[in-house]
């Protein structure tokens, strides 16, 4: 009996022991890296900081691409077999690849709902706000406000303000709605956004194609040690419009002399 009882307390043990070292690794990967400030507007290279010593060679060239595509930009610029190739030739590469790769990726519903979309019909033509894929892919700054229980993400033009928590909730079940509902947390140096309940809509309108409301995002901002680079992703997740997880990137660099420009959504769309 001394020797059953022994066992059951080594097994007790061990579950402990497997529970705590289960909630270590929990605290740990999500644990902020203390040096690390992503407070401020940061900036693509399509405003006028492309001569920012922030650039690297790979973030000049950098565009709203699949995650693949950047494997092939490293390729072209330091292959020296593609010298020859032009700037524009690059770039072109580039959009021609990640065409391919979301081709590639739609599912049959997908690839029927992007051929049926007119651009004419973009639901921004009626002042209606970007959704939040839309609004995270977006070229223009986006703003970052850090609260003690929140962080709170700004845009340009038609991008709706998107409110991340931080405080270590869950998802509400439903409803959706155009921005969806955002959680955060820290893995190091990287500020990990998951969104779900977010209503079918347009997910880019140069990438053309859409989101069903069952589509989940995954963003993930690291900041680089010196602070001024942000390498910015979107995985998102949708069983009805994807066949697999679809990456976008698009790196980011800090630029605290620019000022969000906000006009209202009529100058924007045209309809004054």
């Amino acid at each position: 009996m001394i020797l059953s009882r022994v066992r059951r307390i080594r097994r007790r043990l061990t579950s402990l022991g497997v529970a705590l070292a289960s909630f270590v690794l929990v605290a740990f990967s999500h644990a902020q890296d203390a040096s690390v400030d992503i407070s401020g507007v940061w900036s693509t290279n399509s405003l006028d900081v492309l001569d920012n010593p922030a650039w690297d060679i790979v973030g000049q060239f950098s565009c709203r691409c699949a995650a693949e595509t950047y494997d092939l930009l490293n390729m072209l610029l330091y292959d020296s077999a593609n010298d020859h190739m032009s700037a524009n030739e690059i770039r072109e590469a580039l959009e021609e690849h990640t065409t391919e790769i979301i081709a590639d990726r739609l599912s049959e519903t997908g690839l029927s709902v992007g051929e049926a979309f007119d651009l004419a019909d973009d639901p921004a033509i009626q002042c209606e706000r970007f959704p939040a894929f839309r609004t995270v892919l977006h070229a223009d700054p986006i703003e970052f406000e850090i609260l003690d229980d929140r962080i709170i993400i700004r845009g340009e033009d038609l991008t709706v303000d998107r409110t991340v928590y931080t405080d270590g909730r869950s998802h509400p079940e439903g409803p959706t709605t155009p921005a969806g509902h955002s959680v955060g947390w820290w893995e190091g140096r990287t500020l990990v956004v998951e969104t779900v309940n977010v209503s079918p809509n347009l997910v880019d309108d140069q990438l053309a194609f859409h989101n069903s409301d069952q589509a989940r995002g995954v963003e993930r901002y690291t900041v680089s040690e010196d602070g001024s680079n942000l390498d910015a992703e979107l995985t998102i997740h949708d069983p009805v419009m994807l066949r697999g997880p679809l990456t976008i990137r698009r790196p980011r660099i800090l630029t605290p002399d620019v000022e969000l420009d906000r006009p209202p959504c009529e100058a924007i769309s045209g309809q004054f």
